[in-house]
């Protein structure tokens, strides 16, 4: 009975070494590659995995394709920015007090402008309405704003003076504690 046991299980163990190697030598490509086993299941699961395969490796080719791309672009950007940084470029900071507009002199391009100061009581903060490369201007007077211009070039144009500042706005009063009765 031992004997019948031990021979049973031998050939349960061939038939299921048999049925796992179903494809011999072969690979799952060239067992897939007759027509006639298309349908099976093992032969779809491979077409459904190639695909997926074939898709991805073309997004990944085209991600490194972007990046490859925007590496060579930031290497022009900074090559370009090395250029630029190589040029001598001169820039003053000029403070312009109790005006509406602030300026650059002649051969200077602003490059900002700010207001740096203000009142609460005379209405806060103003608001920056125009900015070109000559000129910024505010909505009202501001108590102080720095412009900023530069020069590209060597020997910088002379700075003219700003436009003679008017006196001063007087501070606001503190105001005087009420007395209770």
């Amino acid at each position: 009975m031992r004997f019948f046991k031990l021979v049973a299980i031998a050939g349960l163990a061939a038939t299921a070494a048999a049925c796992a190697n179903r494809t011999g030598d072969q690979t799952i490509a060239e067992y897939c590659a007759n027509p006639d086993r298309a349908n099976y299941d093992i032969c779809k699961q491979h077409s459904d995995t190639e695909n997926v395969r074939t898709t991805l490796s073309g997004r990944i080719a085209e991600v490194f394709g972007v990046a490859s791309d925007a590496r060579m672009r930031a290497d022009r950007a900074q090559s370009t920015a090395d250029q630029a940084m190589a040029r001598d470029i001169n820039c003053e900071t000029r403070t312009v007090r109790n005006r509406s507009t602030g300026s650059c002199g002649d051969g200077y391009t602003l490059t900002s402008c700010v207001q740096t100061r203000y009142y609460s009581s005379a209405g806060g903060l103003s608001i920056l309405r125009q900015i070109n490369d000559s000129e910024c201007r505010f909505n009202t007077r501001v108590l102080e704003m720095q412009v900023r211009c530069c020069y590209v070039g060597a020997t910088p144009p002379p700075t003219t003076a700003a436009a003679p500042e008017p006196a001063p706005a007087p501070a606001p009063a503190p105001r005087q504690p009420t007395p209770t009765s």
